[in-house]
């Protein structure tokens, strides 16, 4: 669905709100799914999403591409070209997209890959696992005969 909006959300501009409402109605059904009918799935770590981050750039820049060559087919500029033998057009489709292009980059450079908060917690329990390993194994305190002794009432 996120490619197809991507690719195609300029020639139907509906397109958007049509893939909420169906994302909408299958967050519920899965809902229902997984509360009712199945066992909850066995959440399991990772460090990031995979190979979806780099399926997901490439379907960003395919879609700057398709968004700029539609601009470029469906606009509409007089015959006075700024280069010879060049049309307008393509230029002004070029210049948009590589206009996107250095803005998502710069945007991607600007926002870190893992938080601040994120960073310190993860630095945090690294501290406290190396401190426990300076430590060394836990030593067992010897019970005195008092305390088997002992027995609740």
């Amino acid at each position: 669905m996120y490619g197809l909006i991507m690719l195609f959300g300029t020639v139907f501009p509906l397109a958007p709100l049509i893939a909420i409402i169906c994302n909408l109605v299958d967050i519920r059904v899965d809902a229902y799914r997984i509360l009712w009918k199945n066992r909850r799935y066995i959440a399991q770590r990772a460090e990031d999403i995979g190979i979806w981050q780099y399926i997901l750039e490439f379907l960003n820049m395919i879609g700057v591409v398709v968004t700029s060559l539609i601009l470029a087919h469906t606009l509409d500029i007089s015959n006075d070209s700024v280069l010879e033998g060049i049309d307008d057009r393509w230029l002004v489709a070029f210049a948009f997209e590589h206009v996107c292009f250095a803005i998502k980059f710069l945007i991607a450079y600007m926002i870190p890959d893992v938080p601040s908060d994120v960073q310190f917690k993860m630095r945090k329990e690294q501290f406290q696992v190396n401190r426990l390993f300076e430590r060394g194994p836990v030593k067992k305190e010897k019970s005195t005969d008092c305390d088997s002794a002992l027995i609740p009432l």
